[in-house]
């Protein structure tokens, strides 16, 4: 549902071998909606505890990598 969050993580994610991505369109895997209470889309879930909502930019998604670490 966001493109620009799926991009941004994407190019961190290359410029960075200890992150990882992976983009899931929760409509077929209702069981990470109902695991990580997902409301919304797009929503970023770091080392599976620390869940964020919203359209975010690359700075703001390199803020919510370090809460999550």
């Amino acid at each position: 549902m966001c493109p620009d969050l799926v991009m941004a993580a994407g190019r961190i994610a290359l410029e960075n071998k200890l992150i990882k991505t992976s983009v899931f369109d929760i409509a077929h895997f209702p069981e990470l909606k109902d695991q990580y209470d997902i409301m919304s889309v797009p929503c970023m879930i770091v080392n599976k505890k620390l869940v964020s909502f919203g359209k975010k930019g690359i700075d703001e998604i390199l803020e919510i990598i370090e809460q999550g670490i």
